[in-house]
C-alpha cells in the first residue's frame, strides 16, 4: 500500500457469544485455543468444535439483580440440617484458556440443581454475574483481552426456597487476542483489490498477494506463543478493512496489525504508520523486531491522521509498511518467514508476552 492510499474488503461474520445471564448452558466442548479465520462465521478454531449454548429450563422467572442473586431468609434455626450444611459448601473450581475465551470449571456440588459463575477484574474486586447454568463448565468469550480475569462459582438448590453455596476461592487466568490483517484483497463489491502493483520480466507483482505468507508467519510465531489471533491470511485475504474495524471493535483484542508493502517509487524499507503515542509504542516496537531478525532497510515511523485502520480501531493499531514492492520485493518473497518471525517477536515485546519460536 502507498502510504498515502488505503482501501479494503469483505464479508461479517457475528460474534458468537454466550446467550443469557440465566439460560446460559453449555452442552458442547468448545474450541481448541488458536486458529481462528475470520472469513469464516461457522469456525472458532482449525482445531476445535463449535461451542453451543442453549437455554436453561430451569432458570427463575425473575432471578432479580444478575450481579448479586438475592439470598432469601434462611428458616429459623436451622440448626444442623441439610440446609445450613449446603450454604457451607465451598466449591472448587479452576479456569484456563480455551479457543478464543476462557474455560471454567468446577467439581459437581451435591444437591445443587445448578450454579452461577461469577467474574472479577481483581481478586478482591466487585463481583459479576455473568452466566448460570446446570452444566460444571462454562467458557467466557467476552472477557477482556490482557486483563486477569478472576471467576467465582457459587451452587444453587432450588426446593421451598432457593440457598446458595459459599462463593468458591478465585480461578484466575487471562487470554491475549489480536487481529492480523493483510492489506487490501476482496473489497466491500466483492472484486480484487490487489493494492500497489509492479511488473517485472513479464510478471505482475500485488500487494494483497505479498503480504499473505508474511501475515501467515506472523500468525504462527505468534499462536505458539499463545496468543489468540483473529486473521484472513488463511482465507486468501477475503475481508475488506470496514469488516476488520467492525471485527475488531466488537471482540476485545490488544492489538491490530494492518500488513502492507509501498509503491514501486518509493524507497526501500520498513515504514511504519501510526496516529497516537499508544500506536507509536506499538509501532516502534514492530520496528524493531523486524530489524533485530532481518537485514532491511529502516525509514523511521510516520505519523498519519487520515487512515481508517488508525482512526476508527479502539484497540492500539499499526499499519506496517513492510518495504517497497520494487526495492525490497526479493526480500518479501524470499524472507517471509524471517519476516513474520520479526513481527512477531515485536508484538509479543509490546504485549508482555514470552516469545516462542
Amino acid at each position: 500500500m502507498s502510504a498515502f492510499a488505503e482501501t479494503g474488503i469483505g464479508t461479517q461474520i457475528g460474534e458468537e457469544g454466550n446467550t443469557g445471564i440465566y439460560s446460559t448452558v453449555n452442552t458442547a466442548e468448545d474450541s481448541e485455543a488458536g486458529n481462528y479465520d475470520v472469513s469464516d462465521p461457522s469456525t472458532d478454531s482449525s482445531q476445535g468444535e463449535k461451542n453451543r449454548e442453549e437455554n436453561d429450563p430451569e432458570n427463575p422467572e425473575n432471578p432479580g439483580d444478575p450481579e448479586n442473586p438475592t439470598e432469601p431468609e434462611p428458616p429459623e434455626e436451622p440448626g444442623e440440617s441439610e440446609e445450613s450444611d449446603f450454604r457451607e459448601i465451598v466449591p472448587v473450581s479452576k479456569a484456563a484458556v480455551r479457543g478464543e475465551g476462557i474455560r471454567v470449571r468446577w467439581d459437581p456440588v451435591e444437591d445443587a440443581t445448578r450454579y452461577f459463575v461469577y467474574r472479577s477484574y481483581s481478586a478482591k474486586g466487585k463481583k459479576v454475574l455473568i452466566a448460570g447454568t446446570i452444566s460444571t463448565y462454562y467458557t467466557d468469550k467476552k472477557v477482556k483481552s490482557g486483563r486477569n480475569a478472576y471467576y467465582f462459582v457459587r451452587g444453587v438448590k432450588d426446593k421451598i426456597y432457593t440457598e446458595y453455596t459459599q462463593y468458591s476461592k478465585p480461578a484466575k487466568s487471562k487470554i491475549i487476542r489480536i487481529y492480523i490483517e493483510t492489506g487490501h484483497g476482496i473489497d466491500s463489491k466483492g472484486k480484487w483489490d490487489p493494492g500497489c502493483t509492479w511488473k517485472y520480466r513479464g510478471r505482475r507483482y500485488q500487494e494483497a498477494k505479498l503480504m499473505i505468507p508474511i501475515a501467515k508467519a506472523m500468525t504462527k510465531y505468534m499462536r505458539r506463543s499463545g496468543v489468540y489471533v483473529y486473521t484472513d491470511a488463511y482465507s486468501g485475504n477475503n475481508t475488506n478493512l470496514d469488516y476488520m474495524i467492525k471485527f475488531a471493535n466488537n471482540h476485545s483484542v490488544s492489538a491490530v496489525i494492518s500488513l502492507h508493502c509501498d509503491y514501486y517509487k518509493a524507497k526501500p524499507g520498513t515504514l511504519p504508520l501510526y496516529r497516537t503515542a499508544e500506536q507509536k509504542k506499538l509501532a516502534i516496537a514492530l520496528n524493531k523486531g523486524v530489524h533485530n531478525t532481518i537485514k532491511i532497510r529502516n525509514r523511521g515511523l510516520m505519523k498519519r491522521k487520515d487512515l481508517r485502520a488508525l482512526n476508527k480501531v479502539k484497540a492500539p493499531s499499526c499499519i506496517f509498511e513492510t518495504g517497497s514492492i520494487k526495492g525490497d520485493n526479493k526480500l518479501l518473497r524470499t524472507k517471509y518467514d524471517s519476516y513474520g518471525k520479526g513481527l512477531a517477536k515485536g508484538l509479543c515485546k509490546y504485549l508482555n508476552v514470552n516469545f516462542t519460536p
